[in-house]
């Protein structure tokens, strides 16, 4: 079973999610190397193989939006942490800002490193269950 780095991976799915960007990355199921096509990637510093728009070898990264991370872990973070404010971070995110609001909320509770503690950790959660539903190991 080939092992992908657990940043390499994490900075590939934020460089893929990125509004507005072509970016594209993939992981090879051979070697587990993070594979990147991007304008601020040196193609001569790090060549793609010939065969990844063909072969299936290489599997896409996923955008972020069709891994369960995001909105859903907040509120989940909020229902855990901030049960008696859950809805009223839920109403957050439906207004502009709400990012902001919600880490003013945090930060009011003293709760900002729990929270990135635990976004951390569901992060590697959700993208070692993705490594291993490809047959790879996040590592």
């Amino acid at each position: 079973m080939a092992a992908v780095n657990a940043e390499d991976l994490e900075d590939a799915v934020l460089m893929v999610s990125e509004a507005g960007t072509r970016d594209e990355a993939w992981v090879s199921l051979d070697t587990g190397r993070v594979h990147v096509r991007s304008p601020l990637v040196d193609e001569e510093a790090a060549p793609l193989p010939q065969d990844i728009d063909s072969s299936t070898r290489y599997v896409r990264v996923p955008h972020m939006r069709t891994l369960p991370l995001g909105l859903e872990m907040a509120f989940d973070f909020a229902a855990a942490a901030l049960p008696d404010d859950a809805e009223r971070v839920r109403a957050m995110f439906k207004r502009v800002g709400g990012y902001q609001e919600f880490s003013a909320l945090l930060e009011q509770h003293g709760l900002t490193e729990r929270w990135h503690d635990f976004r951390e950790a569901q992060t590697r959660a959700v993208l070692a269950g993705w490594c291993a539903e490809h047959g790879l190991e996040l590592r």
